[in-house]
């Protein structure tokens, strides 16, 4: 499912439309030359009757689907925002203590660039990278290695363990959107749903019109499921998460670093 995510979102839609529009168009082309023009009017309106209940059952299954696909690409932003946002802070709070915390602040720069290079690559397919956990496991290390020697530094060092334990519980959330998703389920009911709808269809003339409206049909559910289909995977495809917010720790960082050492010691 991913490697379709890797095309062009254009191509993917090109693709999915031109599919839907074939099977939709070519089937009632195909089901019209095997059956009578004209069938008997009861029957032609019992199966509008079936494919308005059909068609509103599957299009409250498909909007609750995409809001909640849309919910989760949005929970995914957060999760990057916030852990970038403790990191910085993070950081912030190591940079007080000057060359002490210099060994920290180093395995909590490798933490953000192997997020960034190693592990966004990897939640694409869900998987997380062990370069990145590592850094931060040597974060926690070198941390717990610093010896506060004054209250006010006691304070600090108390409060950039927390905010290394944000770091961490925003870094679990963000693992845990790239590896939610829909269940293969949801695919199987919408399709054959779908697919049922357009089958009702069939019971009209292979007329222009007819045939219009139906390729109208079919490009509404191919953009329905474009949509789900993209944004399921909130850091695969087109439609994805950039670390953008995570890769603007890094300026920060150096900026931090170059600060007067007057504003580096907390005494």
């Amino acid at each position: 499912m991913t490697d379709i995510l890797q095309l062009p979102i254009w191509v993917t839609t090109l693709a999915v439309l031109s599919l839907c529009v074939a099977i939709c168009v070519g089937g009632h082309l195909a089901v019209r030359a095997a059956i009578p023009k004209n069938l008997p009017r009861q029957e032609t309106e019992l199966a509008v009757a079936l494919m308005a209940v059909i068609a509103a059952f599957i299009g409250i299954m498909l909007a609750f689907s995409a809001v909640e696909v849309w919910e989760g690409f949005g929970s995914a932003e957060k999760a990057v925002a916030d852990e970038a946002a403790a990191t910085a802070e993070l950081y912030r709070d190591l940079s007080v203590y000057g060359d002490e915390s210099l060994p920290a602040r180093k395995a909590l720069t490798t933490y953000v660039q192997t997020a960034v290079d190693d592990e966004w690559p990897k939640m694409a397919e869900g998987e997380q990278s062990p370069k990145t956990a590592a850094a931060l496991v040597e974060v926690f290390r070198n941390l717990a290695a610093i010896e506060p020697t004054s209250p006010r530094q006691t304070v600090i060092y108390t409060e950039a363990f927390q905010r290394l334990n944000l770091v961490v519980e925003h870094r679990r959330a963000r693992l845990l959107t790239s590896r939610t998703t829909l269940p293969p389920l949801f695919w199987l009911v919408a399709l054959l749903g779908s697919a049922i709808i357009v089958g009702y269809t069939f019971v009209y003339p292979a007329t222009p019109m007819n045939l219009f409206l139906i390729a109208g049909l079919a490009v509404s559910l191919g953009l329905i499921f474009v949509f789900i289909l993209e944004v399921e995977h909130p850091f695969a495809g087109s439609v994805s998460v950039e670390p953008t917010e995570m890769q603007g720790l890094l300026p920060l960082f150096e900026k931090l670093n170059a600060a007067p050492p007057a504003l580096a010691a907390v005494k």
